[in-house]
């Protein structure tokens, strides 16, 4: 329904004024205070006020339902209900509560219950007294009820080891004066030398450890649910009795610290009320933000510091190719000087002195010419003979500065005649395998390719002491690859790198600008074999 539902609260105090004339009183009060008005439901807290308006509600509100809350199913069992009278029963499971002390701290052996001198305070007792007697062949039980407060506040201040106090509740001490239970409980439980133990959801934060309590906030709901089905035009009459409301273990969780309880002894499922947070709970967006901005700050630096290790490495890389770098250019000085020196003495010792003894006898022939023509022809025959030779001297001078026959012959050719002329020269075996060149292959590729060649083979003559070797010239849709193998007693590269002459060094740097690769293998007595591969698109683009 849309209409606003309108509440009015009235405070009995039937506990603490037990006058039979302040019963009267407020029935007078609200007889006057409502007379005219129309009241649709009444709802009725606790056992004391139920019996008040079963007992007055025809004089105050005549024929209006009633719905009662918080009412023990022990309590209705002593009343004779209306059928318009309609609520959910609870029941204080005062032995679930014993029960779970006895879990919590099984070394107990003394159980003190404590109530108040009012009636309902006596009620109870008598109800803890008759749930406890199964229990007395195995615990002691002391009853301090109806005592001064201040005689109370003392006993339980000096209770003897294990033991444990059951708190009913106290509206009322031995010396008349009333209390509200929660605050008689925060007194005792200051001074309490023995954990407390309850059965009201409401006492928990005022002192009591926990227990199996009622909750009045499930009991609200369920007395308002009653309540809005009667509004809503049902009749307590036609609804079905509930059932009795179940209780729920709580505890408070300072109290646990307080006596040194462990959690791991809660029953699972228990509510833990007052959980002070810890680290964690109170600052863990900070903590998981700080975590995080470590861990970025730890990637940067561990980038950083890569990227440093890297630059470091590529710098000593770089300084290692300087120095590699002034070592080659000396060693290009220094073979250039050499070659330069044996040019100038195969000038000067072989072709230089030849030509000058040929002048000499050329000049001789020409002031005294033999007389004899047979003797003219034999002298000019020796004399042929010996340009032959300055021509065939000067022809291998010039293969060696620059192999001529490439050009005119190709690559296959070339190689296949400088196989033959080293294996004449030096009594070397060689075995010449080869496959068909592609065509425009360039000439820079033929050169590098024949200069590997001639340095292997030569490497293998005068280093190896080979007797035998494989040249194996082959291509590929994509490349040209060479392969020279030799039986000779090879070398472990690792202690020639850097020590080495300009031969390995000329290999790769001949290979490497072409955009090819090259690998050197040998080891000690076990020959070496040296495979060159230049890849074609370098050779179209050459």
């Amino acid at each position: 329904s849309s209409e606003e539902i309108q509440i009015r609260n009235e405070y009995l105090d039937l506990s603490r004024f037990e006058d039979p004339r302040h019963e009267r009183f407020l029935v007078e009060y609200l007889r006057q205070k409502y007379a005219g008005q129309k009241v649709d439901l009444v709802m009725a807290a606790l056992g004391s006020a139920l019996d008040f308006a079963l007992a007055n509600r025809a004089e105050i509100f005549p024929g209006v339902p009633v719905v009662f809350i918080a009412v023990d199913e022990q309590e209705l069992q002593t009343r004779a209900l209306p059928a318009d009278v309609i609520g959910v029963p609870i029941t204080r499971d005062l032995a679930g509560t014993l029960a779970l002390s006895l879990r919590l701290q099984p070394s107990t052996r003394r159980v003190f219950v404590v109530t108040g001198s009012a009636n309902f305070d006596r009620y109870w007792e008598g109800v803890a007294r008759r749930t406890f007697a199964p229990y007395e062949h195995q615990l002691e039980f002391v009853y301090l009820s109806g005592l001064p407060m201040n005689e109370l506040v003392k006993r339980v201040a000096n209770l003897p080891d294990r033991s444990v106090i059951h708190y009913l509740h106290v509206f009322q001490d031995g010396t008349g004066k009333t209390f509200i239970p929660a605050t008689a409980l925060e007194m005792l439980a200051a001074a309490a030398n023995a954990p407390i133990y309850g059965h009201r959801d409401s006492h928990i934060g005022h002192g009591i450890v926990g227990g199996r309590v009622t909750s009045f906030e499930l009991e609200g709901k369920h007395a308002a649910a009653l309540g809005l089905r009667i509004l809503a035009g049902e009749r307590p009459e036609t609804m079905s009795r509930p059932n009795v409301s179940s209780n729920v273990s709580m505890f408070d969780w300072r109290q646990l610290r307080r006596w040194g309880i462990s959690e791991a002894r809660v029953p699972p499922g228990s509510e833990i009320r007052f959980r002070e947070p810890g680290l964690w709970d109170l600052y863990r967006w900070h903590i998981v933000g700080a975590i995080a901005l470590l861990a970025v700050q730890t990637a940067l630096i561990v980038a950083l510091l890569a990227q440093i290790a890297s630059r470091r490495r590529a710098d000593d890389g770089l300084r290692r190719s300087q120095n590699e770098l002034r070592i080659l250019t000396g060693r290009l000085l220094q073979a250039r000087e050499s070659e330069s020196r044996r040019i100038a003495r195969e000038l000067h010792d072989d072709l230089a002195q030849s030509l000058a003894l040929l002048t000499v006898e050329l000049e001789l022939l020409y002031h005294k010419p033999p007389e004899a023509a047979d003797q003219l022809g034999a002298r000019l025959r020796a004399l042929s003979t010996r340009v032959k030779q300055l021509s065939s001297s000067v022809h291998q001078l010039s293969h060696q500065l620059h192999p001529s026959k490439l050009e005119q012959l190709g690559l296959v050719a070339t190689l296949d005649s400088l196989c033959r002329e080293l294996a004449e020269t030096h009594a070397f075996k060689i075995e010449y395998r080869h496959e068909l060149m592609p065509t425009g292959l360039s000439a820079d590729t033929a050169v590098c390719l024949y200069r590997i060649a001639q340095e292997a083979l030569s490497n293998a003559i005068k280093h190896g002491g080979a007797r035998q070797a494989e040249v194996e010239l082959s291509a590929t849709a994509d490349c040209v690859s060479l392969r020279i193998v030799d039986h000779g007693r090879g070398f472990d590269p690792r202690r020639v790198a850097g020590t080495s002459g300009l031969g390995l060094v000329s290999m790769r740097e001949r290979v490497l600008h072409l955009g090819g690769e090259i690998t050197i293998d040998s080891q000690p007595s076990r020959g070496t074999q040296i495979h060159a591969r230049v890849p074609l698109r370098e050779m179209a683009a050459v």
